[in-house]
């Protein structure tokens, strides 16, 4: 596990920005972190409940911001995905990363945190678990989310041509909060880059209309290519195949189009760095 400077192991702050824990798989997840060998601290709203939010607006922004601000957090890691990282984007202030970079994880809501962040020099941005999952049987592939945090390549399996492609860096993540992006100042940059989509608990007809969206907004022109994560949850009759033959009707037959990555809203998923270097080598994704 990569260290501090100081020979401290890496500091994680953990925090709730999105839907309200479950407390007893956040206290499991803390203690696989802490299996790991990192430190942590939690954030002082990190438990709170407000209807289908984690607190206030008010609250979860002050604790984000704190987390993004203060020198000695390695780590920020969403407790868990679900809502609402979007409602506090805009009170959001940068310069504190910008002075004290760091890596920020999550997945699902952390979308939208992922592309507030995506400019900001020297952050990294990983695309993996939540900490209340972690005390699940299965749930993630532990190896790509230490070799992640470690800064260490993770190699992803896919489906694809057989040509080796890229490198280009990935954006994106979880189609519906992707959409939402369009037309905010949180787009994120996607020339010479991969976009990665991924859902849950979408039908077909619900999928193809936000792919669209994205499409008829200039992003898949724009896009490098397509990496297509796990397409879980959808209606009966339906699977992600669907997405893959709509995706690659949208994307047009000149650029390269990935599937099946195990990464999302899925178990044994594996951790994607963003915005690192992705080479595709036939087999599967090397994300340096």
């Amino acid at each position: 596990m990569k260290e501090r400077g100081e020979g401290l192991p890496l500091l994680v702050r953990v925090v709730a920005p999105a839907g309200p824990v479950n407390q007893a798989d956040l206290d499991a997840g803390m203690e696989v972190l802490r299996g790991m060998g990192l430190r942590l601290e939690e954030s002082p709203h990190a438990r709170l409940r407000a209807g289908y939010l984690a607190g206030s607006d008010e609250g979860r922004a002050t604790d984000l911001q704190a987390a993004l601000d203060d020198p000695a957090v390695d780590v920020v890691w969403f407790a868990r995905g679900g809502y609402g990282t979007s409602r506090i984007l805009e009170r959001l202030n940068p310069e504190g990363l910008r002075r004290h970079p760091k890596t920020l994880v999550g997945f699902s809501d952390a979308t939208v945190l992922h592309a507030w962040a995506q400019r900001v020099k020297g952050v990294r941005l990983l695309y993996g678990p939540g900490v209340q999952e972690l005390g699940r049987p299965g749930v993630c592939e532990m190896g790509s989310l230490a070799a992640a945090l470690a800064g260490h390549p993770v190699e992803i399996p896919a489906q694809g041509p057989p040509a080796p492609m890229g490198p280009y860096p990935v954006a994106g993540g979880c189609l519906s909060l992707l959409s939402v992006l369009v037309g905010t100042p949180w787009e994120p940059a996607l020339a010479e880059r991969w976009l990665f989509l991924e859902d849950v608990g979408e039908s077909m007809y619900r999928l193809d209309r936000m792919m669209t969206h994205l499409a008829q907004a200039g992003w898949f022109e724009r896009a490098a290519g397509i990496l297509l994560g796990g397409f879980t949850g959808m209606a009966e009759g339906e699977h992600p195949g669907l997405v893959t033959e709509r995706a690659r009707e949208l994307l047009g037959p000149s650029k390269p189009l990935l599937e099946a990555l195990p990464v999302g809203h899925l178990q044994g998923k594996f951790t994607l760095p963003l915005e690192r270097p992705a080479r595709w080598n036939g087999v599967s994704l090397r994300v340096d």
